[in-house]
């Protein structure tokens, strides 16, 4: 008789295509063909004509699983080395193997969304920050607007305003790139900035002061936490695209009665940069990373200290883009 497949190795993934993800081309494999269409919708503002060879592999298998709740998802993940495991709920992970460039996992169907809707976030997202360490691609904590090929890059701690301010810049004609994270990269020896792939994350109290916000926004809730997500489709261009940033802005939120601007010394950009770092990955990006923090090293570096009101800060910002 034949045995019985239990760790599913074995599933056919017929279902494939190559996907542009940040000028990157990923393959993506499954048994199903709501992934390949949930993929190519999540990554659509990336897509164009310039594949290449295909970068990374993911192989991705969906089941039924009546035991995925409406409540959402819980997400629980490790690292070790090169590799990375995320656990969603009960049954469900992804992996990925940076040295093997390759990821895989087994995802209920109810899963695969190109929008969150019962997780709070894209198993897509997921994945591809599980895979960025073989990308060359060097991620930070920051929000980043721009206007043309220019850009700036927003720095802070929780709640120093960056998505309100960025969001306030874009609705003063700016394009809104990030607000939770940038992946940055050496082109050409330029030093060269990716946005996010997830809608803005807004915290619930700064929706009373931003009332168009409550019927645009969708709600989740983690342990101790309600954020409310918007999507920035709308005040983007319908193509992704990189931007050259120009300067870094860290955000001082209660600092000063008004915005007060200066210029940040050398070792405290430093400093602020490496707790900025969302995370290290294995010794095969080592030297991606150290290229692209000393170009970030050079850049102006200021800080920007405000009242209460991020709006002070979305103006100036729109300014020193202008």
């Amino acid at each position: 008789m034949k045995r019985k497949d239990l760790l599913r190795r074995f599933t056919p993934t017929p279902h494939s295509v190559d996907l542009l993800v940040m000028a990157r081309t990923v393959r993506l494999e499954s048994n199903s063909r709501t992934v390949i269409e949930s993929a190519m919708d999540f990554f659509a503002r990336h897509q164009g004509s310039s594949l290449g060879d295909p970068e990374f592999r993911w192989r991705i298998v969906t089941e039924e699983d009546s035991q995925i709740e409406d409540a959402g998802v819980a997400l629980s993940a490790f690292s070790d080395g090169g590799l990375r495991f995320a656990n969603l709920g009960q049954r469900s992970f992804l992996a990925v193997d940076l040295e093997a460039r390759e990821g895989i996992g087994f995802i209920a169907e109810r899963l695969v969304e190109s929008e969150p809707t019962l997780h709070c976030r894209s198993i897509f997202d997921t994945l591809f920050c599980m895979s960025i360490g073989s990308l060359g691609l060097v991620p930070f904590s920051a929000a980043c607007v721009g206007r043309g090929e220019n850009g700036i890059l927003i720095f802070g701690r929780p709640n120093s305003g960056k998505t309100t301010a960025s969001y306030l810049a874009a609705k003063l004609g700016l394009e809104f790139h990030a607000d939770q994270a940038v992946f940055l990269e050496i082109e050409a020896g330029l030093l060269r900035v990716w946005g996010d792939l997830l809608p803005a994350i807004f915290r619930p109290e700064s929706l009373q002061f931003l009332p168009e916000l409550q019927a645009a926004t969708r709600r989740f809730s983690y342990p101790g936490l309600t954020v409310c997500y918007l999507p920035k489709g709308p005040f983007q261009a319908s193509k992704a695209h990189s931007v050259l940033p120009v300067c870094c802005v860290f955000l001082e939120r209660q600092a000063a009665a008004g915005p007060i601007l200066s210029p940040m010394a050398p070792l405290d950009f430093s400093r602020r940069l490496v707790e900025s770092i969302l995370f290290k990955d294995s010794d095969s990006s080592a030297r991606p990373s150290a290229l692209t923090f000393r170009a970030l090293e050079k850049l102006p570096a200021f800080l920007l200290a405000y009242g209460s009101d991020p709006a002070t800060a979305a103006v100036l910002v729109r300014k020193m883009l202008a």
